[in-house]
């Protein structure tokens, strides 16, 4: 047996005879109950009908609540050292089955080839540094300040987790966080995507699959109500009692409106939404660099991507030189299938830049006509790749374009494209970019600037949680400290050690005793 036919066997899709995906509730994969339903396309070729996602219907979501409330208190209470255990053998088993869980994203919601295995990779990263925490989770004993008194803080989960997560970064985003929720002790009840059904799968069957090594292996039995996956059904995994924390990652209209509720219903929300990040351009940038990089990571998953830049302030000076460069470098953005050879080439070669298609259809139109918008309310259209021809019906594609003049008044002065869109627009010098960068929500902001002296002024006047000097904005590290505030997220970190944090509490516990004369 080759060692894809082994995966689609251990790891293949969980689907009924009708074509619908399954979610997986109290230890079991079911269809859905619900009539209704969304159909997964794959983006690149939009004829080609991946399978039916039944929503899950609030009785069943309330079931899996119940259920990974039920198992809490078992959970909680078991060996940190195999929790730990449990989610390195998932990295292991990521790592062994990393070829086609990239193949599996790309077809699935587009992304390059490339692109998904920054994705997978990240993954592996969170895992190896989250995993140990459920062995070092620290805390604080305090000197005695009266004498027959011990007292000591420690940490501990909060309980069932709600984890709501994106299409863009199917992989690494879940991942992170249901670690970080079930190696500290709380039970999980996951909702991916609608848009990314079938990776989800995969990563449900690989905890499970991990599970059972773990249990044969150290001749245990784990509670079967821990984790749970739903494909709808967001208002009970919200709202419902016994959900005491909710970690939400997309857009900003929904994460606001989640992190209202929950917050009036007195639960923990950690939100990641990010808004409109920007690059600043000084006079002094070497130009070649700042527009290698600007298309890098404005074609980098469509620019579907919290952390992707959207606004380009440059320096009056130098405005029209650098639009030109752009526009001659962006003669090598290959837009095509994310799976192709010529994508694979283009990810592989300096001065190419692969657009592979954007997620559904949906995002296709809100992209267009959000361009559309902004055109009519006079911004003005400074460049555009168009899609080549053999494309236009095959799948979601848009052009990469650039537009100028975006007012105050414009929709697109305030409103995330999420898309190979972006605006340039002239300033006055660094304190002119700072200004317009602190007005607006995001996550990211960048400079590109040879003069230390401007990019240090830079960094320690704008207000963002993530600046990068010489560099595109987009992607992060496992290792470092990266989570959206000010309006772009609820400043909790969703990557490094830290992340555990939001899933736990801390016990303050005060001893008394007596001393012995």
């Amino acid at each position: 047996m080759n060692g894809e036919s082994h995966f689609w066997e251990r790891f293949g899709p969980k689907m009924s005879q009708q074509g619908f995906y399954e979610h997986f509730i109290d230890g079991e994969w079911s269809v859905s109950s619900s009539t209704s339903f969304k159909e997964s396309k794959n983006p690149a070729h939009k004829n080609e009908l991946l399978g039916l996602v039944a929503s899950t219907t609030e009785e069943e979501s309330r079931r899996a609540v119940e259920a990974a409330h039920r198992d809490f208190m078992a959970w909680k209470n078991f060996s940190s050292d195999i929790k730990t255990k449990l989610f390195l053998e998932v990295a292991n088993l990521f790592t062994l089955q990393q070829d086609e869980m990239n193949r599996i994203i790309t077809r699935e919601m587009g992304k390059s080839l490339f692109d998904a295995k920054l994705d997978t990779s990240e993954a592996i990263g969170v895992l190896q540094v989250v995993a140990p925490m459920g062995l070092s989770l620290k805390g604080y004993t305090y000197q005695t300040l009266q004498e027959g008194l011990h007292m000591e803080s420690r940490r501990e989960p909060r309980g069932v987790a709600t984890i709501i997560t994106p299409f863009n970064f199917p992989c690494a985003i879940p991942i992170a966080q249901i670690t970080a929720a079930l190696v500290t002790g709380n039970t999980v009840v996951w909702k991916p995507s609608h848009l990314t059904p079938e990776i989800s799968q995969v990563i449900v069957q690989m905890i499970t699959s991990s599970i059972k090594t773990v249990e044969g292996r150290y001749h245990i039995k784990i509670p079967r109500g821990i984790f749970h996956m739903v494909l709808g059904g967001t208002k009970v995994i919200v709202e419902h009692p016994s959900v005491k924390t909710i970690s939400f990652t997309g857009s900003k209209e929904v994460g606001d409106h989640v992190s209202s509720v929950a917050s009036s219903l007195g639960k923990v929300v950690m939100k990641e939404v990010a808004g409109i990040n920007i690059t600043y351009i000084n006079e002094k940038a070497n130009l070649d660099r700042a527009a290698d990089q600007f298309l890098y990571g404005k074609t980098i998953t469509s620019g579907q991507r919290c952390t992707s830049i959207q606004e380009i302030l440059i320096d009056n000076p130098i405005f029209e030189p650098f639009l030109k460069l752009v526009m001659e470098k962006s003669n090598g953005i290959v837009i095509g299938d994310g799976l192709s050879e010529e994508i694979a080439h283009a990810d592989a070669t300096p001065g190419l830049y692969s657009l592979p298609p954007v997620v559904d259809e949906e995002q296709y139109i809100r992209i267009q006509k959000l361009t559309k918008q902004s055109l009519g309310e006079g911004a003005i259209l400074l460049h555009q790749i168009p899609v080549p021809d053999h494309l236009k019906q095959e799948g979601y594609y848009v052009p990469f374009t650039i537009l100028g003049n975006v007012g105050e008044k414009n929709t697109l002065y305030s409103s995330e494209a999420f898309g190979p869109m972006a605006i340039f627009t002239k300033v006055k010098g660094v304190n002119d970019a700072i200004d317009i960068i602190n007005e607006k929500i995001g996550i990211v902001a960048c400079i590109h600037s040879e003069d230390k002296h401007v990019t240090e002024h830079f960094i320690h006047q704008v207000l963002r949680t993530r600046v990068d000097d010489g560099r595109h904005g987009t992607g992060a590290f496992w290792a470092t400290k990266f989570g959206g505030d000010r309006g772009a997220g609820s400043g909790n970190p969703s990557l490094d050690d830290e992340m555990v944090n939001g899933y736990t509490l801390w016990k303050t516990i005060y001893r008394r005793y007596d001393p012995i004369r």
